[in-house]
């Protein structure tokens, strides 16, 4: 197991997660960095590689980064950025630009794999930028550029597709600079890396409110999503589907590393068959400390709660939507009724386990049509309580506003609608900063100029939406 630390001081890569611009329910950790950074570490044990995971964007956290990068030891910069901290990335580059331009600045993250237009191409300060299965692409450029005693300008001359394929790499990705137009995507054969099985770890993980330990470890064990069919989401279309770890044995390894710290699975929804309940469960079961994953309801039964509980899970997070069988249907969650929410809710106070709810206000069609009614922001507000009702404990509601996210279902409707989103210039509803993912991004007051009527729909689920973080669990 390797543990990569907090950067104190300056090492020769420094990876660095692109912060949030906003109020996350659980400040998880950048997995997608972690992840692809792995074949690099371990083949280079002599290159020092640290991190920078800032939470937030605060002046502590640039002030500290650019100390750093000033000290000109820094030879590779990685950035892992989603669309919604493209702002936070956009300003680390142009930070390294000004203090560090001997640095090579490498860019990916869930953004690069969703939108057409590459990073490299838009953000000034990033040289490479890579997606999809990029942990091989990223280690042959660290490789090759820390090799040589070049500047980042005369490395990406020899960037190119030709010597990628000739570098016995495997994988389906995108290698993009900023010195030329974006290089057609690769397909290399299946990667040597498609089991989600990390190879390096952070030193220090944060706490989580629905558990007592002091800290929480995220995990995944699967990418992708077996329900798939949500409008707004985009991990059940990246990565073509669902790819599940086969060995469980790092879970235990990284648990005996932090004994107190209970673990959280990332994972869009908890992976059931017969790996997981043949060897997961019964792991989990012998570690003996909380344990909570993400689920869909409409899959549960009583007997796989009741499994889950067995095994020591205490708590499920859910995305239960809205109350609006209009909302459920236009996002394609017909199956997520209150019927089924409640009867959920029932079994899991029949067996101990609490429940983290997602409501997701703002809803559109394909087309841009808003979903959501004053009305139906009522009708959530009531399925809340309702639920409360049943005896189930509930960690948290979490309310948040749809966001577009490039590369949906969603996104891909509202383009064909003639919408012109832009995932460079993230505008911002100062009306749902409260909540959770609500003020960042297009929603259905940012896509367009709002209407009156929009406006007031928006001030009444910012209303629900701070009283509904007081209803249950603890205020965030």
């Amino acid at each position: 197991m390797v543990v990569l630390r907090q950067a104190v001081d300056p090492t020769d890569v420094l990876l660095v997660h692109a912060p949030y611009p906003g109020r996350l329910k659980f400040q998880g950790i950048p997995s997608s960095l972690f992840a692809a950074v792995g074949p690099f570490v371990l083949a280079n044990p002599d290159h020092q590689v640290s991190y920078l995971d800032p939470r937030g964007p605060s002046p502590e956290f640039y002030s500290h980064l650019t100390r750093l990068l000033s000290s000109g030891r820094v030879r590779a910069l990685c950035i892992s950025t989603s669309t919604a901290a493209i702002g936070e990335t956009a300003r680390i580059a142009g930070i390294a630009k000004a203090v560090a331009p001997e640095t090579l600045v490498v860019a990916g993250g869930p953004h690069e794999d969703a939108v057409q237009e590459k990073v490299a191409q838009r953000v000034p300060g990033v040289h490479v930028s890579i997606g999809g299965e990029a942990e091989e692409a990223l280690r042959w450029v660290l490789e090759q550029f820390l090799s040589e005693d070049a500047d980042p300008d005369r490395f990406l001359a020899s960037v190119c597709p030709e010597t990628l394929r000739s570098g016995a790499l495997t994988g389906r990705f995108t290698v993009s600079c900023s010195s030329r137009p974006s290089l057609e995507e690769l397909d290399l054969g299946p990667s040597r890396h498609r089991d989600p099985q990390p190879l390096v770890f952070p030193d220090g993980y944060p706490g989580f409110g629905v558990f007592e330990a002091p800290e929480t470890i995220p995990l995944m064990v699967s990418r992708g999503c077996s329900y798939g069919r949500c409008t707004f989401c985009a991990e059940s279309i990246r990565g073509g589907g669902v790819v599940r770890t086969r060995d469980y044995h790092w879970v235990e390894a990284l648990a005996a590393r932090h004994p107190e710290a209970a673990l959280y699975f990332q994972d869009s929804i908890f992976p059931g068959g017969n790996g997981a309940r043949a060897d997961l469960l019964p792991l989990l079961a012998g570690l003996g400390r909380d344990w909570g994953c993400q689920v869909y309801l409409p899959q549960l039964t009583s007997s796989r709660i009741a499994e889950l509980a067995d095994h020591g899970c205490t708590y499920l997070y859910t995305g239960v939507e809205s109350a609006s069988d209009v909302v459920l249907e236009g996002i394609h969650k017909p199956g997520l009724n209150p019927s089924v929410v409640l009867e959920r809710a029932r079994w899991a106070t029949d067996n101990g386990v609490k429940l983290g709810i997602s409501l997701m206000f703002g809803a559109m069609s394909m087309t841009g049509e808003l979903l959501e009614t004053r009305s139906s922001v009522q009708q959530t507000k009531e399925l809340a309580k309702r639920i409360l009702e049943t005896g189930v404990e509930v960690a948290g509601f979490y309310p948040n506003v749809q966001t577009v996210l490039p590369g949906t279902a969603l996104a891909e409707g509202l383009e064909r609608a003639e919408f012109s989103l832009d995932y460079y210039r993230m505008p911002r509803a100062a009306i749902f900063d409260g909540l959770e993912d609500g003020g960042v991004g297009y929603n259905f007051l940012t896509v367009a100029e709002p209407t009156p009527e929009r406006l007031a729909i928006a001030e009444e689920i910012a209303q629900v939406g701070a009283e509904l973080q007081q209803l249950a669990g603890r205020p965030w």
